[in-house]
């Protein structure tokens, strides 16, 4: 086992789609593909390596005009592009984060699945939410008693 396959394995293991940006600027995959990309973009796996640079999404043509400059400067360490929500194709919502990198010469594009994170937190928000809907309701109740 190499050093690059582990780095490799270990992405896909994280479910990070890793896509490397040719000097044609266009992306390839480059590493195993998480089964949640196939399913948010199956399209995109019909033609490796190279694939449509933004994935048919607006946030993600956004990003890649950020991320042009990060790489241009040639900074260290990675530029984020902040929690976003893309729907699928199935109608489910994906929701994701991207990341540029630079190593050397080479420009990354990583791609995180969040959606398990996320949909958690909102059932941990949406309990509190209720829960404190609850006590207030609770309170008016002997409010009104007591008066």
């Amino acid at each position: 086992m190499t050093e690059e396959s582990i780095a490799r394995d270990l992405l896909a293991a994280l479910e990070v789609v890793v896509l490397e940006q040719d000097r044609d600027r266009t992306l390839r995959l480059a590493g195993a593909i998480p089964d949640w990309f196939a399913r948010f973009r199956p399209g995109a796996l019909s033609s490796p390596p190279r694939i449509e640079a933004a994935l048919g999404s607006p946030f993600l043509e956004n990003f890649l005009a950020d991320a042009e400059g990060f790489w241009t400067a040639g900074e260290s360490g990675r530029l984020r592009s902040g929690l976003w929500t893309e729907p699928g194709p199935m109608g489910d919502d994906f929701h994701l984060e991207a990341s540029a990198v630079r190593l050397g010469a080479r420009r990354f594009l990583l791609i995180e699945d969040q959606t398990p994170g996320y949909v958690e937190k909102q059932s941990v928000l949406q309990r509190a939410r209720s829960n404190a809907l609850r006590s207030r309701e609770g309170r008016r109740e002997e409010e009104k008693k007591a008066r």
